[in-house]
């Protein structure tokens, strides 16, 4: 495999890690907040890494910004509430959101483009699939160097 398409499907993977929705558990959990910020970054990476052309870019960091506002609401929604969120209410949420970010993915991108997209989405979820059977197996077993919650910005 070529140095830069390496580069570039490690870039698409670290992006898609920030991008995948954590679910909080009841009591708090280990998920982080992002910022505005974060999205720009994570969009310039996957602009590098499918190698996009200037008009996808801003259609896509446009839309981007658009899917991290919906996101917020509907976490803020299910928090609001005073009770704890249903987990299935909420993945069915998440779901149907996902699926509407993937097909405006399709619409913007080309078919290469959109495979190599999926390819390492769905890598992303079969490693964090392994993240959390391994979390399930030694719950209290964190690494270090992580933070028992959110990112630590003040």
């Amino acid at each position: 495999m070529k140095p830069k398409l390496k580069l570039g499907v490690a870039a698409a993977m670290m992006l898609l890690f920030v991008l995948q929705l954590s679910a909080q558990r009841p009591g708090g959990g280990r998920g982080f907040q992002m910022t505005e910020e974060d999205i720009k970054q994570q969009v310039e990476s996957t602009s590098k890494t499918l190698q996009l052309s200037e008009e996808q870019h801003k259609e896509i960091l446009k839309y981007e910004l658009d899917f991290y506002n919906k996101r917020q609401i509907e976490f803020q929604k299910m928090r609001s509430s005073g009770e704890p969120p249903d987990r299935e209410e909420m993945r069915t949420r998440m779901t149907k959101i996902m699926e509407e970010r993937n097909a405006k993915y399709q619409e913007l991108l080309t078919p290469d483009q959109y495979k190599t997209f999926t390819e390492i989405q769905e890598q992303r979820r079969s490693e964090m699939r392994q993240q959390r059977e391994q979390q399930q197996q030694n719950p209290d077993d964190q690494p270090a160097d992580r933070p028992a919650r959110g990112r630590g910005r003040g």
